[in-house]
């Protein structure tokens, strides 16, 4: 995607941008709703940190409840393509402040493992027709088993455990979050089969973000599930058939404002390139960001010599994230770092929310 997606704007543009007034967007500077930039001696906001929080949802869409929300990657996604977001809950402080100084709502903090405590924060959502609103995710899943190992972490079922949730308040639509590798695994398994005897049909694909507008190599399994067994076949349908033929790269987003044309990313370890061109999409991101080390020795793999390239700074980092421009992180710099490493990329967030929009609004039973 092009850069213009974060360009900052002045006052008069945005409200243009946005359709509300520029006293609108005042108030959201003196409520601390909008970060603010001088440029050009005016004061300036990221164009989708303000369209997300004037836009009105949709309200043909059912609502949305965003668990293990960590920043609000996949609730700010969620907000842009229209779903009206009533809350993010997680358990860490920063992710929570973090998420609730950038959305037009809060989050809260809440033990997600702790299932009899999370259905009974969770229950004033219901509707009064009985309904509950739609249920987002990401449930952790470093801790899930890497090819070879067969012993899964302690936090592999919180997969489980969000899943007890999903069939506890039946919601018409599930969208879960995990990396690449927890297909594999028997707690995301067990997880989904408890789900399908719920009622769920159940559909996933391993998304690689960089083909669907993000400028990173960055591959997650994404699980949705719906009451209705046309709605997720026609969602699968709109993941295969929406994918960008070409990948995302740095310079599409960011043209020519980083100032050069390789940058270091941190390997894992020697083995592992660590100097990446602008033209090329950048490596997963992950939650750790170090200064060039003096003994890299250089890899085969690598785009050009490490005298060329510099480290990409935190902001930048959110930005291929594709966080807008404006976007409030608060914590220590090694927590901002693991926000971001953990986060759903917006757009991805973004994609995966607009699928599940135009599919039901397509239909004649949309869930209100």
């Amino acid at each position: 995607m092009p850069a213009t997606n974060t360009n900052p704007y002045d006052i008069h543009h945005l409200a243009q941008l946005t359709a509300v007034s520029p006293e609108t967007i005042h108030t959201l500077q003196a409520d601390n709703k909008a970060d603010t930039a001088t440029i050009d001696g005016s004061t300036a906001w990221a164009h989708e940190i303000v369209r997300s929080l004037t836009a009105q949802p949709n309200t043909q869409l059912p609502t949305v409840i965003d668990l293990f929300s960590g920043c609000g990657g996949m609730s700010l996604g969620f907000q842009l393509a229209g779903f009206n977001v009533l809350k993010g809950y997680d358990n860490w402080p920063c992710a929570v402040d973090t998420y609730t100084a950038n959305l037009d709502h809060h989050a809260e903090i809440l033990d997600l493992g702790n299932t009899d405590a999370t259905t009974q924060r969770l229950k004033q959502h219901r509707l009064p027709d009985g309904s509950f609103p739609a249920i987002v995710g990401g449930p952790p899943c470093q801790d899930f088993s890497s090819a070879g190992k067969r012993v899964e972490g302690d936090r592999a079922n919180l997969t489980e455990k969000f899943a007890t949730t999903i069939t506890h308040f039946m919601p018409s639509f599930f969208v879960m979050e995990n990396v690449a590798r927890a297909t594999h695994a028997a707690a995301y398994k067990r997880a989904l089969t408890n789900m399908e005897k719920a009622g769920y049909t159940i559909t996933k694909m391993v998304l690689n973000a960089a083909l669907y507008g993000v400028p990173q190599t960055r591959k997650r399994l994404i699980t949705f599930g719906s009451l209705n067994p046309q709605t997720s076949t026609r969602v699968l349908e709109y993941w295969t058939s929406q994918a960008d033929e070409k990948p995302t790269t740095v310079r599409d987003w960011f043209g020519q404002r980083l100032g050069t044309e390789h940058y270091y990313n941190p390997p894992r370890s020697y083995q592992r390139r660590a100097i990446f061109s602008i033209d090329e999409p950048s490596p997963t991101i992950r939650g750790v960001n170090r200064p060039i080390s003096k003994g890299y020795p250089g890899h085969p793999g690598d785009s050009a010599s490490i005298t060329q390239a510099r480290a990409l700074t935190t902001s930048e980092r959110a930005e291929i994230q594709t966080f807008p421009r404006g976007f409030q992180w608060v914590g220590s710099r090694t927590n901002i770092e693991q926000m971001i490493g953990n986060a759903v990329p917006v757009k991805l967030g973004k994609f995966i929310a607009e699928s599940i929009a135009n599919t039901l609004q397509a239909s004649t039973d949309t869930p209100h």
